[in-house]
């Protein structure tokens, strides 16, 4: 096709000058670059209105067809080209019914009644529709699912038909007028056209325009057709709950207005329990953090303070021990087997090593006689000199616990900060994993759901690829059971080509799968690459062995969807 379309456009640009020439090669470039296989077989990336749209240019157009060949063959190129976008906008709103009929489908299969007979009395006293609740469930999913495999049907069938015509070298005027006396059949609710080659292909693009138009009424009349079958709404289904949640709310408010003063004095001690959680945890570690490491010049000076008074008390208890020394040095020199002289010699080191045996050996003697000792000799005094060693080592120890305290004290303020740190982190990762699913990436679900749901329709499809991998091809019918499947389709006797009831709901299953797996949005999944290869499962020229391998590719190439 596209080697065709390729040689009218270059005929079409040698005659740019005629109005007629460049609107019909804009029309047909703008509708053939929307076609890609990498999309799903059903998916285009026009919209209704601009089909109508160019639609509208082409009619616009005062082309006579009768004695220009190049204009009757860009005007049959431009009405394949529409007729596949036209197919791929009927199959994907058929696709789009069935999704929502699953979902009435698996309310009436799994629906059962109130254990709670009041529950069953509200539903059936403020909601009662005489129509619809009148049909037994059993009869709405035997509806349910014959409308379902007549969607399928037709979806299957116009899935082919899109294959067909995109895969046509030469253009078949008969295959292309069959298709769109089909397309209007399914539209229009049976009524039987036919066109042929020789029809006029104005009237046949006039009628392409009606069947576009006529998307609003045919969605209308098929929610005439089923809305008896719908599952109730979500406030008929939850009412009798909402009526249970209102009054306990009520209850609450007033519980609350009673005990307003409690509630208040609790909140206030939990706000002055949080503010001193993190007043001990976050902001003063972090400020003792900051001093520690820009306020050096006043921890500095603290620090110098402290060895300055150290000092001091060091050299006026060395003074104190060599006047000591001093005054009593012939009794200490013989106490100590020394001559004076050498005593006194000696005296200052060991007054500077801070050596109480200079007063203790005395002080022994003294305490012989403490009350003569303290009237008239110098037992107070050797207390007082004990009394400052004790100081000085007091102060000595001090300033090594200061040390060590401002040396670790970055360490302890960064432990002093584990716990709001850990808090602080876990509320961070579950306010930007809520913003990055519900806001960003506007999921409905969170991902391990979707995650669930993946699996659940890919089982499913391999399913339906393994039952027709092989012929005869099987199926599930409505009793569950696996049978011979009995094609009614001319594709039937194709070996490795499925039904259009198969390919129908093999298609739907893709159309749901592709629901969840757009709301993945990840580049560390590499959600892109995972939707393309789920488009390739769309196009029918793979046989059910290669979109089996290509599931297999899946599973190894994507790793979330076994690893959780």
């Amino acid at each position: 096709m596209e080697k065709r379309l390729k040689d009218v456009q270059q005929r079409l640009q040698s005659s740019l000058n005629n109005l007629a020439c460049k609107t019909l090669s804009n029309e047909i470039d703008h509708l053939s670059s929307s076609l890609s296989n990498r999309s799903p077989i059903y998916r285009t990336s026009l919209t209704r209105e601009q089909l109508l749209s160019s639609i509208k240019k082409i009619q616009e157009l005062n082309i006579n067809l009768t004695n220009n060949d190049l204009y009757r063959r860009a005007l049959t190129n431009y009405l394949l080209l529409l007729s596949i976008h036209t197919h791929k906008l009927v199959c994907e709103i058929f696709l789009h019914q069935i999704y929502h009929l699953k979902h009435h489908i698996d309310y009436w299969k799994h629906e059962k009644q109130s254990h709670l007979a009041i529950v069953q009395q509200i539903k059936t006293t403020f909601w009662f529709d005489k129509d619809r609740d009148d049909i037994r469930s059993i009869d709405k999913v035997k509806f349910l699912i014959i409308q379902r495999d007549i969607l399928s049907n037709e979806i299957g069938r116009l899935a082919y038909t899109i294959t067909n015509l995109e895969q046509q070298e030469q253009i078949n005027l008969d295959l292309l007028m069959n298709n769109t006396n089909d397309l209007y059949k399914i539209l229009f609710n049976d009524t039987t056209i036919y066109y042929n080659s020789h029809s006029d292909l104005f009237d046949v693009i006039e009628l392409y325009s009606q069947m576009l138009n006529s998307f609003d009424e045919l969605k209308l009349k098929w929610i005439e057709k089923i809305h008896l079958y719908y599952r109730p709404t979500h406030i008929k289904r939850y009412f009798p709950y909402y009526i249970g949640i209102t009054a306990i709310g009520f209850y609450t408010l007033y519980r609350i207005y009673t005990n307003k003063h409690e509630i208040y004095n609790y909140f206030s001690s939990t706000y002055d329990s949080l503010k001193f959680f993190l007043n001990e945890h976050l902001i003063i570690p972090l400020k003792t953090i900051y001093t520690s490491t820009f306020g050096e010049r006043s921890i500095h000076t603290t620090y110098e303070n402290s060895q300055l008074n150290y000092t001091n008390s060091k050299k006026i208890l060395e003074e104190m021990l060599e006047d000591y020394g001093h005054q009593h040095a012939r009794t200490l020199a013989q106490v100590n087997n020394l001559s004076v002289e050498e005593f006194l010699a000696s005296l200052n080191e060991h007054a500077t090593n801070e050596d109480m045996n200079i007063v203790m050996k005395n002080y022994q003697q003294e305490m012989n006689s403490p009350i003569r000792a303290a009237l008239f000799g110098d037992l107070i005094k050797g207390i007082l000199i004990q009394v400052q060693k004790v100081k000085v080592d007091g102060e000595g120890l001090i300033i090594q616990i200061d040390q060590l305290m401002k040396q670790n004290q970055i360490n302890f303020s960064i432990l002093a900060t584990i716990p709001a740190i850990l808090i602080i982190t876990f509320v961070t990762i579950a306010t930007k994993n809520i913003v990055s699913d519900r806001v960003i990436n506007r999921r409905k679900f969170d991902l391990t759901t979707i995650r669930e749901q993946i699996i659940r329709i890919l089982r499913e499809i391999e399913h339906i690829l393994i039952f027709n991998n092989e012929m005869p091809a099987l199926t599930i019918n409505n009793q569950e059971l696996i049978v011979v499947e009995h094609s009614d389709n001319e594709n039937g006797d194709q070996q490795n080509v499925m039904t259009y009831l198969t390919f129908g709901h093999f298609l739907s299953h893709i159309y749901e799968l592709k629901y969840f797996t757009k709301q993945l949005k990840s580049k560390r999944m590499l959600s892109k690459e995972f939707n393309d290869d789920i488009d390739l499962l769309t196009h029918p020229q793979l046989s059910p062995e290669q979109k089996l391998l290509i599931i297999q590719q899946i599973y190894h190439s994507y790793s979330f969807l076994v690893h959780s």
